[in-house]
């Protein structure tokens, strides 16, 4: 089976599990129109993908190819045990995307496609996967040219995008976890009542939590925000200034950085 099936299989029983667990057990009560709000969220998604399947010619795992063969980047010229290759290509990877992140809030061009992704009425599953195509080709190029610098191998590529899709639905989601829980996974993992900090309408809460995976970052760089001022029941999810209902939901998101 190809690699891409696997990707595709791993992501859909993923969401599909997510979406159940909300359902089941929800952590906020949903204001907004779940249905319309999903389904612009998955059309975003498709169209992302139908952006790098068709016009992007060098993939992550293309690059990682191309290293290899070129013996282009650091890990290419050290020749380490795989094992090692594979955890230290994990560990920059997720640096990298964290400062990214933090990237993409601080410069205001950058701000303006980022913000698609913040003014999402509400959180869910399907939250982690709404972001602006040009958001998407930046970071696409970012973690491109730290494959080639970092010289990372195939299969750390494949796992760090496999591992990048499930927590971004699982700390966007909408599942309710248990204090003891969620105390203690955040020692390990970003939980969604960590993440959802990240989405509130005050600007320093914003700026925290950025991490997408591991809660180290947040912890070392002191970007680690514990709970928001309001309480998880009743923080408003957004920003402090909310375009115009049109600009919430597919086709319209797509045009809110362009709009004054």
């Amino acid at each position: 089976m190809k690699i891409e099936k696997i990707r595709i299989i791993i992501f859909i029983s993923f969401l599909a599990l997510f979406f159940i667990l909300e359902i089941i057990v929800p952590r906020r009560k949903v204001e907004v129109n779940k249905f319309k709000r999903d389904l612009g969220n998955i059309l975003i998604v498709t169209l992302n993908n139908m952006i790098v399947y068709f016009f992007i010619p060098i993939v992550p795992i293309k690059m990682a190819e191309i290293s290899l063969e070129n013996k282009y980047g650091v890990l290419n010229s050290l020749e380490l045990p795989n094992v090692f290759e594979i955890i230290i290509s994990l560990i920059i990877l997720d640096l990298v995307i964290y400062f990214q992140h933090r990237v993409f809030h601080k410069f205001n061009f950058l701000w303006k496609f980022h913000k698609m992704h913040h003014i999402d009425p509400e959180l869910d599953t399907s939250s982690g996967f709404r972001f602006h195509p040009i958001e998407i080709i930046i970071s696409l190029f970012i973690k491109i040219i730290a494959i080639y610098i970092i010289g990372v191998p195939v299969i750390a590529v494949i796992i760090f995008e496999i591992i990048l899709n499930t927590c971004a639905m699982f700390n966007h989601s909408n599942i309710k976890l248990y204090n003891k829980l969620d105390k203690g996974l955040r020692k390990i993992i970003i939980t969604p009542d960590m993440h959802r900090v990240h989405h509130s309408v005050y600007w320093n809460e914003t700026n925290s939590n950025f991490g997408f995976s591991v809660p180290f970052w947040d912890y070392i760089f002191n970007s680690y925000c514990d709970k928001p001022r309001d309480g998880h029941d009743y923080m408003k999810i957004g920003i402090n200034k909310m375009p115009e209902e049109k600009y919430l939901y597919f086709p319209g998101m797509l045009l809110d950085p362009f709009v004054k």
